[in-house]
């Protein structure tokens, strides 16, 4: 099987993947004001770094790229997945910028970041699902 943009959703991996990795960041933020003074004495402070949040907010935004963004331009064009794609990396992105440290402002808005994010990823596993243009060469799956 040949590795391209066309397959590589075709079983919404992408999708699942990337609401997966949202979640994982959303539950980062909310655990790291408890764990960081933990984390050193297991030889993981490394999680607690400023370094580590922007891999994760990277790799969200490259998963939900691919997906989001090759499916919306190729396929079923729905407004909605852009804008809840959109709103969700813009919330967590001003997160990081609005606040400083962690508090409950920050926590808001990558909860809701990521629920924007997960979203839009489902909006698009559902409109793949059901979509006449894809269905047949695409979007076997039921998953």
């Amino acid at each position: 099987m040949r590795f391209n943009l066309q397959t590589i959703n075709s079983n919404g991996f992408m999708d699942k993947t990337g609401a997966a990795v949202s979640w994982i960041c959303a539950v980062h933020c909310l655990a790291m004001p408890f764990l960081v003074s933990v984390l050193p004495l297991f030889g993981l402070g490394f999680l607690a770094g400023e370094g580590f949040e922007y891999i994760f907010i990277g790799i969200s935004v490259c998963i939900a790229s691919i997906s989001i963004l090759s499916d919306f331009f190729r396929f079923h064009r729905n407004i909605n997945t852009m804008l809840l794609f959109t709103g969700g990396i813009g919330l967590v992105i001003s997160a990081d910028r609005i606040f400083e440290e962690t508090g409950a402002g920050k926590i808001i808005f990558v909860i809701f970041g990521a629920g924007f994010i997960t979203a839009a990823h489902l909006l698009n596993r559902y409109l793949c699902r059901k979509c006449e243009k894809c269905g047949k060469t695409r979007c076997r799956s039921s998953a």
